[in-house]
């Protein structure tokens, strides 16, 4: 009888599932690598689904010669698409003799992890699936990094860089508050998202969430939009009616694209972030209301300030605090993360069957540019998701123009050398100076606050390395 500290290492032992149809290779397999993995094993489809299914097993040796079509792969390919339905992340490796290669390559393509040949060398594949369970150590633990804290607090965002960690701080920080929040970043890098994170880390979260795009609505009906009117101001405006700042009432306001306001509507924005307070068009009293502003703009509003487009006054009272999302093409690793995090969600919401990218639509991905964001990803693999044949998204169902890619990443490629320059140089002398913000902004012929946004802009610590 094992003891309890036996039964505990039993219980973490690697799960290994063993696919083939001949019971002497299976008894062989699994007495050889039984002391290092726990070891389950089938010997056709069915069999082999409910044990994946029942014990979770990561990772599967599949031969896939399988009854009742053991000459063929029929049955293993069938069992492959089956497993990877149930679990995109498993590790299935094909176990194929040379006769059997042009089946394995396809199961590869499929979306099998590898493939190891016959007959099989028991010691050297004990070596590649000690190899294979570290892979999914890792795996795992990186999914437990990647999710926040608090999946309710950061909803759908999805980030492990180190821009989208400096984000999920920043947004802990700034919910803290009542102060008004700035953010920007280009069009389609998700700022509603990160407006709705903030609101929902908030002592506003009971409140409404209410969001508006100041660029999307005619001045002419923005006023109204904003602010509400009373009944006769305007015809056609047969009753009173609430603005979206009253809606907002003990909750946010999110206004996107700030940088197109009009000059009249910023200063009635200004008086209301001053005093609390709004009047509605036609209307002379006051309504209190009390409502949080969060802002967005893919304008760089400094500059609109320099060319009187945008009045400085509101800018101070908007950027209390700041949060600059970085564009898809500068979060690394995210973009690959992003796009299975989508194709996933994405199957759920349209309810069909869980399909894999192959490793050349993952190359492409983590490639391209993206100019459009994460707005343009969505629409990308929701579209591949309903047109690619099979169990595996391929580079061609995505559509992606990489000439036309190239072209736009020249556009963009001066603005991302300049900042990637920038980032350099900051990291560069706050490593000189030790971190010290004095010394560091001195050095740089800057002001500590200048240096401060920086900072925060390029996801940087004082005590950078």
């Amino acid at each position: 009888m094992l003891n309890d500290n036996e039964n505990t290492a039993a219980a973490v032992l690697p799960k290994i599932l063993i696919v083939d149809d001949d019971e002497q290779i299976r008894k062989q397999i699994q007495w050889f690598l039984s002391g290092e993995f726990e070891i389950y094993s089938a010997g056709d489809r069915p069999a082999a689904i409910e044990i994946f299914k029942k014990e979770e097993t990561p990772v599967v040796l599949l031969d896939l010669g399988l009854p009742p079509h053991p000459r063929d792969a029929v049955e293993g390919l069938r069992t492959l698409d089956d497993m990877l339905a149930l679990n995109p992340l498993a590790k299935i490796i094909i176990v194929s003799g040379n006769s059997d290669r042009k089946n394995a390559l396809a199961a590869v393509d499929k979306g099998a992890y590898d493939i190891f040949p016959k007959p099989v060398d028991l010691d050297e594949l004990k070596i590649v699936l000690r190899r294979v369970c570290r892979r999914v150590d890792l795996e795992n633990e990186n999914i437990r990094e990647r999710k926040p804290p608090d999946e309710n607090l950061f909803g759908e965002i999805v980030g492990a860089s180190p821009q989208m960690q400096a984000i999920f701080k920043a947004i802990g920080k700034v919910s803290s508050t009542d102060a008004p929040v700035l953010i920007t970043g280009e069009s389609g890098t998700g700022k509603e998202l990160i407006a709705n994170a903030i609101h929902n880390a908030g002592g506003r979260k009971e409140g409404p969430f209410v969001a508006i795009n100041c660029g999307a609505i005619p001045e002419s009906l923005l006023e109204s939009e904003l602010f509400g009117h009373e009944k006769g101001a305007f015809t056609g405006a047969s009753e009173q009616r609430r603005g979206r700042l009253e809606y907002a009432n003990g909750g946010t306001l999110f206004l996107d694209e700030i940088g197109d306001l009009a000059q009249e509507l910023q200063v009635k924005l200004l008086r209301f972030l001053q005093e609390k307070v709004i009047e509605r068009v036609g209307g002379r009293q006051t309504v209190p209301v009390d409502g949080r502003v969060i802002a967005a703009t893919n304008r760089n509003l400094e500059e609109a300030v320099q060319a009187g487009a945008f009045r400085e006054d509101l800018y101070f009272r908007l950027a209390v605090m700041k949060i600059h999302l970085p564009p898809l093409r500068e979060r690394g690793g995210d973009v690959v993360l992003l796009a299975e995090h989508m194709l996933e969600a994405f199957s759920k919401e349209l309810k069909m069957p869980g399909k894999r990218f192959s490793k050349g639509a993952l190359d492409i991905i983590g490639k391209y540019a993206w100019p459009g964001n994460i707005r343009e990803m969505q629409n990308c693999v929701k579209r591949a998701l309903v047109f690619a044949a099979g169990k595996s998204i391929k580079a061609e169902d995505l559509g992606l123009d990489t000439a036309a890619d190239t072209q736009a990443y020249k556009t963009a490629s001066l603005k991302g050398a300049r900042d990637a320059t920038e980032r350099e140089m900051l990291a560069d002398a706050l490593r000189r100076n030790s971190g010290n913000i004095s010394k560091t902004a001195k050095s740089l012929g800057i002001s500590r606050p200048t240096l401060y946004d920086l900072i925060a802009r390029h996801g940087l610590q004082p005590a950078d390395k």
